[in-house]
């Protein structure tokens, strides 16, 4: 007996393996794209980004990150603009808030800030940098308002005593420390790794002296209010590869090594001095933020009060962190 198909059925079968080819793709083409303005230097904060983009994190929340390097400054601006849904950068969008940016603060990856002052080879302490030229970055920004508040505890002036100067990114404040060009320079941890191999002096580690939210979350007043779920995601995201930094030391490690063109030695001290710095939780707690909100209206020179209520938030870690089933925020 001949079988003769249905025409029917044909077409029906016909349909279902279409609809099967096109899924991949449309489940591509249902993922929110998210533009994050990230540090140039490769840091375990910003693997926050870089690994939970690559482990597949964000896509399990239907995100498709874009983590983009750009200047402090230029990133928050670019926030502002619409060029970019959140940055990195806390101390530049801190005193972007503080000046009236409708943004908030969302997540802190950390609570004490993992920057360290170099000097010339010539000097022993940190008194030996009066009358100097101290590399900073951009003014305004965090490690600007960390020196700020950290050079008169040890008797000097800023602007005074010790001549600040702007260089952006670090790997031009340590070529001008390299170079002569400055006395001192303020360095994120790979490049103070070579300048130390160099023969230069670390002064100073300011994760020894202050609190400082330097990294995290910041998104947009628009973001917030508009697109709750689109945020309640990302930051789950964040979440699952804040947490999966911290459980994996040796794979993290070795990735830190492997960016920052450095040994395997050098990628564990990486790791083990910057994730000794990362919050518990994904937030602060009010003291903290408290203390952040003093410092930066010191240092910016803001005359009028800010409540914390209106540079943090929150709410998107706290809820993440309970349907993740990792307890309460702070």
């Amino acid at each position: 007996m001949k079988f003769s198909p249905n025409p029917r059925h044909t077409r029906s079968i016909f349909l279902l393996f279409l609809t099967i080819g096109l899924a991949p793709a449309q489940l591509s083409l249902a993922l929110d794209e998210a533009k994050i303005h990230v540090a140039g230097t490769p840091n375990i904060t910003s693997f926050v980004y870089h690994v939970g983009k690559e482990k597949g994190f964000y896509r399990e929340e239907g995100i498709e990150l874009q983590p983009i390097m750009a200047g402090m400054l230029q990133g928050i601006q670019g926030l502002i603009g619409g060029s970019f849904d959140y940055s990195q950068m806390l101390g530049q969008g801190g005193g972007a808030i503080m000046r009236g940016a409708p943004l908030k603060i969302i997540m802190a990856f950390d609570t004490r800030p993992s920057w360290f002052l170099l000097g010339t080879k010539n000097m022993k302490g940190i008194q030996d940098l009066k009358g100097k030229q101290l590399a900073v970055s951009s003014f305004g920004a965090a490690l600007d308002q960390m020196t700020r508040e950290l050079l008169p505890r040890f008797g000097m002036e800023p602007m005074r005593d010790v001549t600040l100067r702007a260089i952006e990114p670090p790997p031009n404040r340590l070529a001008a420390l390299l170079s002569g060009a400055v006395d001192g320079a303020v360095l994120t941890h790979p490049e103070t790794i070579i300048a130390r191999r160099q023969g230069f002096k670390e002064l100073l580690f300011f994760g020894d002296h202050i609190e400082f939210v330097s990294a995290g979350v910041v998104a947009t007043e628009r973001n917030i209010s508009q697109r709750p779920d689109f945020v309640r995601r990302f930051i789950r995201g964040a979440l699952k590869t804040f947490y999966w930094l911290k459980a994996n030391e040796k794979e993290v490690a070795a990735r830190l090594a492997n960016a920052t063109k450095s040994s395997e030695a050098d990628g564990l001290e990486l790791y083990r001095t910057g994730v000794k710095l990362f919050s518990q939780d994904g937030a602060i707690p009010r003291t903290l933020q408290e203390r952040m909100v003093s410092l930066q209206r010191k240092v910016l020179n803001v005359e009028k009060d800010v409540a914390p209520e209106s540079v943090y938030d929150f709410s998107f870690v706290r809820t993440g962190n309970k349907e993740l089933g990792k307890g309460e925020s702070s």
